[in-house]
């Protein structure tokens, strides 16, 4: 059986946001010492990074409570790799990157096998779970946080976090962007208007109940403003044909994500709750937020969330900011409402890019995320 090695790291990400955060975290980490063995479950950003990835997740990635007991057999079979691969290859560590219902569970094998563990993007049990703050003082020797109001949230419970800055301000280009020379590129007259950013997910299950949403509010919308044009950022491993119901007549324009510069210039974003609400506030598109999931799923989650808003846009700023659509609100009249008050009403418009300037400063912390990610990896990884 192999010895242990404290000059390698377990790594587990679980989403194509997790592994854009883990890759940069393994440059980082490959800057410092090009001779630490990196390995485990990921995706293509961290395999392009250096990680030997033993199997892809983010193509698999699911969402809501019933989606989650459907995989759980092959959920059960990770965490039986994982574990056999703790027990014969002793890693100094394992590297923790959101995924939550997951790696919370593997946390607690590596910790009754003596490895220590440090864990990227809290859990958001400020949301919803908080009984998952007992595994996390328990198991976690490290919780690296990037949203500011984590700090005193965790330490209210016990825990020490440590605030590394959000990692898009580091991944994103968000320098300013000339509008007419990125539509054109696409084929797309300068002169088209609004031009509006669609994301309905990056997720089978969410498209499958966002997207005719969506497409119904494009085809009312364009009865309002016939030269509309809709730019869709589709995920890795998605294809126009997934997107269902399209004829010829609607003016959608599918493009590789996650397309920053073309947020940038479009009026408008439809966008799911998650992570990319807070990318497009980072870019400075003014957005209407939309989220629909599976029945039972929206039903736990009325009673099980903590919070009064879900989008991380809302929740950065302390206040309502952008539009929420979610379960049986989001309909496609709505949407298309809450699309004319943001290209209609200049002071609407004005008050969401003044709250995500306010936000933007309010996540960064020098030097770089990922950078100091790495120097406390490095720095546990020393002491063991």
């Amino acid at each position: 059986m192999p010895s242990s090695s404290t000059r390698s790291i377990l790594m587990v990400a679980g989403e194509a946001s997790g592994d854009m955060h883990a890759a940069k975290v393994i440059e980082a980490l490959h800057k410092n010492d090009k001779n630490l063995k990196i390995f485990g479950l990921g995706g293509p950003r961290m395999a392009r990074a250096g990680m030997e990835v033993r199997e892809d997740l983010t193509a698999k990635a699911v969402m809501g409570f019933a989606e989650v007991v459907r995989h759980l057999p092959a959920s059960l079979r990770r965490l039986q790799d994982c574990e056999t691969w703790m027990k014969d290859e002793k890693p100094g560590l394992l590297f923790l990157v959101d995924y939550p219902g997951f790696n919370l569970r593997l946390a607690e094998k590596a910790h009754r096998l003596g490895i220590p563990v440090c864990y990227y993007v809290a859990p958001k049990v400020w949301a919803w779970n908080e009984g998952r703050v007992k595994a996390i003082k328990r198991f976690l020797k490290k919780l690296f946080v990037i949203f500011p109001f984590e700090k005193a949230y965790f330490r209210k419970h016990g825990i020490q976090p440590i605030y590394v800055g959000n990692p898009l301000v580091e991944e994103m280009d968000l320098k300013p962007v000339n509008r007419k020379a990125v539509l054109e590129d696409l084929g797309l007259s300068y002169s088209r208007f609004p031009v509006v950013c669609a994301m309905p997910g990056s997720r089978q299950g969410e498209i499958r109940r966002l997207w005719p949403l969506f497409l119904k509010a494009a085809r009312i919308l364009k009865k309002d403003c016939p030269d509309v044009a809709f730019i869709v950022p589709k995920s890795n491993g998605l294809e126009p044909e997934d997107f269902h119901g399209l004829t010829p007549d609607d003016p959608f324009f599918f493009v590789e994500g996650p397309a920053y510069d073309l947020r940038k210039a479009c009026d408008v974003a439809w966008i799911k709750s998650g992570t990319s609400t807070l990318e497009t506030a980072l870019l400075k598109t003014p957005m209407v937020v939309v989220y629909k999931v599976a029945a039972v799923t929206g039903f736990l989650a009325k009673r099980l969330l903590r919070v009064k808003n879900v989008s991380l846009v809302n929740l950065l700023a302390g206040q309502t900011v952008v539009t929420e659509l979610l379960q049986e609100k989001a309909s496609p009249k709505r949407l298309v409402a809450e699309t004319h008050r943001l290209l209609d009403k200049k002071d609407f418009r004005n008050r969401q890019l003044r709250a995500f300037e306010k936000i933007k400063k309010s996540i960064v912390h020098p030097p770089k995320p990922s950078q100091n990610v790495a120097r406390e990896i490095l720095k546990m990884l020393k002491t063991k």
